[in-house]
C-alpha cells in the first residue's frame, strides 16, 4: 500500500521525467527550426546569389553587345570612308582625264584655226609669180641697195618688163611693223616671223623687223599661193622661189618644214 509519502515521491519523478521529456521536445523542435531557417536563408542566398549571377551575366551581355555593335558601326564608319576617298579619287582622275583631254582639243582646234586662218588671209592675196600691171593703191616704195621693190599688205613686187611681179620679201628690206597676221615660228630656240613666204627676223637695236633667208629646219602652217612642186631627194617637195618645203603631218594636218 503507498503511503502518501511514496506517492509524493512518484509523482515528483513522474513531473521531473515529463519535465525533462517536454524539455527534450522542446528542444528538438527549436533545433528543427533553426536547421529548417538555416536551410530557407541558405536557398534564399543561393536564390539572390544566383540570381545575382544571372543579372550580372546579363548585364556582361548587354555591354558585350554593345561593345559589338559600336565595333560594328567604327568598322561600317571605316569603309564608308575609305570608299568616299576612293570616289573622290577616281572622280579626281576622271577630271583630270576630262582636263588633258578638252585641253588637246583645245590645241588642236587652235592649231586647225590657225591653219584656217593662214589659208583664209592669203586666199585674197596675189599668188607669187603672178605679174600685176597696176600696185594695190597705198603701197609703199622699198629700197634695197640700188634696187627699188614695192610692199602691201605683207606681199612685195618688183617691176619687170611686163609689169609688177610677186615676190618673196628682198633680203635686207625691214619693216617698223610686221604684216597683220604674221605667225611666230622659231628653230633652236629662236624665234622668227613669218607671213606669205617671207622671214623676219627683229633688230632690237634699228627696232625693224629684216627680211632674212628662210631658216632650215622652221615649220610653217601655210605656203603662199603659186608654189610649185618639185621632186628632191627622191621625195616630192614644194618650192617657193629658191625655197623647198618638206611636207610633214601633224595632228591631222599638214605643216611645211624648210629644207
Amino acid at each position: 500500500m503507498f503511503n502518501k509519502t511514496s506517492f509524493s515521491k512518484l509523482f515528483s519523478l513522474i513531473l521531473f521525467f515529463s519535465l525533462i521529456l517536454f524539455s527534450s521536445q522542446a528542444f528538438a523542435q527549436r533545433n528543427n527550426s533553426r536547421s529548417n531557417n538555416s536551410r530557407s536563408q541558405t536557398k534564399t542566398s543561393q536564390g539572390v546569389v544566383s540570381k545575382g549571377k544571372k543579372e550580372t551575366k546579363t548585364m556582361d551581355n548587354g555591354r558585350s553587345e554593345t561593345r559589338d555593335d559600336r565595333m560594328d558601326d567604327r568598322q561600317d564608319a571605316r569603309e564608308e570612308r575609305a570608299e568616299d576617298r576612293q570616289d573622290a579619287k577616281e572622280e579626281r582622275a576622271e577630271d583630270r582625264q576630262d582636263a588633258r583631254e578638252e585641253r588637246a582639243e583645245d590645241r588642236q582646234d587652235a592649231r586647225e584655226d590657225r591653219w584656217e586662218d593662214h589659208h583664209k588671209r592669203y586666199a585674197h592675196l596675189h599668188r607669187h609669180g603672178a605679174v600685176v600691171v597696176t600696185l594695190p593703191a597705198g603701197h609703199t616704195r622699198i629700197v634695197v641697195g640700188t634696187t627699188s621693190y614695192y610692199y602691201y599688205g605683207g606681199v612685195y613686187y618688183s617691176y619687170g618688163p611686163n609689169g609688177y611681179v610677186v615676190i618673196s620679201g628682198p633680203l635686207g628690206a625691214h619693216l617698223v611693223v610686221l604684216p597683220t597676221g604674221y605667225v611666230t615660228v622659231s628653230v633652236s630656240s629662236v624665234n622668227y616671223y613669218y607671213f606669205y613666204g617671207t622671214y623676219y627676223r627683229y633688230d632690237p637695236v634699228a627696232k625693224v623687223y629684216i627680211v632674212i633667208n628662210a631658216p632650215t629646219g622652221v615649220e610653217v602652217p601655210a605656203l603662199p599661193n603659186g608654189y610649185t612642186t618639185a621632186v628632191y631627194n627622191g621625195q616630192t617637195v614644194y618650192v617657193v622661189g629658191t625655197v623647198r618645203y618638206r611636207p610633214v603631218h601633224r595632228h591631222g594636218m599638214t605643216v611645211y618644214v624648210v629644207l
